[in-house]
């Protein structure tokens, strides 16, 4: 089963946006290209790029300027200028503005051949208000066929930027190819690109030198994910489009060596501010009931991002990487605030909340589970059982409502129960083998069909105890009417009613 959750032409202009012209001293001597890697809201960025780009700049002198040209969410050009120092010691604690780490096996194998082993840097960024525009990705090793995608700013367009009516982004271009072999104890692959006609002109060398540093893109089921970054050329002119990349993996083994490595981040307090700030200024009642709910479990309670890591591991599509993600913690705090004061969960078991459901469904204790992704509501069901979250040994069981989150509209569906079983029968319709479907929904089955004597047809799976509830469906609760404590959890049980129906 496949699913495809975003169209290409909203993928290329995703890669479009981590693309980072970089240039020393003065926006018009650019040097090589990056990409930027964010961590959190508010928290220091990341600049990838080649080392062989960035260490010139040290021969001589231990702090240099770099100047960045960058694009925003809303596709528009900044600018990020930055003085950097080479560091050689692991970070300690917060890391420093304009602080650059160099791979310690960095080195060059000379000016002819131009063949670099561990080609890999790091350079901390200042934070600006903008990058919380733009979505994050994850990082993952490369495989042998896959096509990659990618963009960046090669030597032989250079000049574009001279133009009267050029930005800093003149001149930007993609390239798109395919891994061609890997080289896994060095953490480098090779790459055969397509350099398309533009490049018939120009040599090999003016078309790499600028791309050097460039991010290699594929699009998974779950993710973007940055596979590796440009290095050089491959071998001699003979070996035609052909180039060096370095491994994602090579990055990760930086980020963990200088303690850079992608955390949740260390609390909720600027996404609290930042859900108050989207409830209407009308809405005081609201506002400050939320506040102060959301105040008592950051800071009473002690609640943490990192209480949800589990959550981000989850393999549902995803535009982003849920740990950097804005949207992924404003609607982990949603859903926390609101458990916590209208249903009164406590905190500490706000990661894998329980909820006793009102009549008439009082003997059900039901799991709430976090979900969020840009999968198509009515397909969570279908991908959650392909990935065998079901299964034996799978992390979720019988009587559970999916709270959804995302950005596709899955805010603010409601599926009840009744609608999930007729989704769980159409799905069961799709397989030829009950022993596989048997395996696929073990836990959704009694113990009697679970030990044999399963119907792919008259199967209980058709009985199964699912529903799903958009996050923006409960935060409604603080959208209308009078705030009363009371009268909103009179309104929560009417949701949970309407959402366990059979």
């Amino acid at each position: 089963m496949v699913y495809i959750f975003m169209a290409n032409g909203k993928y290329y202009e995703k890669l479009n946006q981590y693309a980072v012209r970089i240039a020393a001293n003065v926006l018009e001597n650019p040097i090589g290209s990056g990409v930027i890697l964010l961590r959190h809201f508010g928290e220091s960025p990341l600049l990838l790029t080649a080392a062989h780009v960035v260490s010139p700049l040290f021969q001589n002198t231990d702090t240099e300027v770099l100047c960045l040209g960058c694009m925003d969410g809303d596709g528009q050009v900044q600018t990020i200028e930055v003085s950097v120092c080479l560091v050689r010691e692991q970070a300690q604690g917060n890391v420093g503005e304009g602080e650059t780490y160099i791979h310690p096996e960095y080195r060059s194998e000379g000016e002819i051949k131009k063949e670099y082993s561990h080609d890999a840097a790091i350079v901390v960024l200042p934070w600006k208000e903008w990058m919380g525009t733009l979505d994050g990705f994850v990082l993952k090793d490369e495989v042998i066929g896959e096509t990659l995608d990618g963009w960046g700013f090669p030597g032989s367009t250079d000049n574009e930027i001279k133009a009267a009516s050029a930005d800093i982004l003149a001149g930007k271009k993609d390239i798109h190819g395919t891994v061609s072999n890997r080289v896994g104890k060095a953490k480098r692959f090779s790459f055969t690109y397509d350099g398309g006609s533009w490049e018939r002109n120009v040599t090999r060398d003016s078309f790499m030198t600028g791309f050097s540093g460039s991010g290699l893109f594929a699009i998974q089921q779950d993710s973007i994910a940055l596979k590796g970054l440009i290095s050089c050329e491959y071998g001699d002119k003979s070996a035609g489009t052909m180039l060096w990349a370095s491994s994602s993996s090579l990055f990760i083994e930086m980020m963990e060596q200088f303690n850079l490595e992608i955390r949740c981040p260390r609390s909720f307090q600027c996404y609290k501010e930042k859900i108050v700030q989207g409830i209407f200024a009308t809405r005081k009642d609201a506002r400050r009931l939320f506040t102060d709910w959301a105040e008592k479990l950051i800071e009473d309670h002690h609640l943490q991002p990192e209480n949800f890591d589990s959550d981000t591991e989850i393999e549902l599509p995803c535009i982003s990487n849920r740990k950097v993600c804005d949207d992924f913690w404003i609607g982990q705090l949603k859903k926390s605030v609101l458990l916590y004061g209208i249903q009164g969960i406590p905190a500490h078991d706000l990661a894998q909340p329980f909820l006793q459901m009102p009549k008439p469904y009082e003997k059900d204790t039901v799991r709430f589970v976090f979900l969020c992704t840009e999968e198509n509501a009515q397909s969570v069901i279908g991908e959650l059982i392909e990935k065998d979250y079901f299964k034996e040994r799978g992390k979720i069981k019988n009587g559970t409502i999916f709270v959804l989150n995302g950005k596709s509209g899955n805010r603010r569906v409601l599926i009840p129960r009744y609608e999930c079983r007729e989704v769980i029968c159409n799905i069961a319709a799709g397989y030829d083998s009950s022993r596989t479907l048997r395996e696929k929904t073990y836990n959704l089955l009694s113990d009697s069909v679970k030990d044999g004597g399963f119907d792919i047809i008259k199967g209980e799976v058709s009985q199964c105890n699912l529903a799903a509830i958009g996050i923006d469906e409960i935060m409604s609760l603080l959208d209308k009417g009078r705030i009363e404590r009371e009268k909103m959890k009179k309104e929560m049980e009417d949701k949970l009613k309407e959402v366990w129906e059979i």
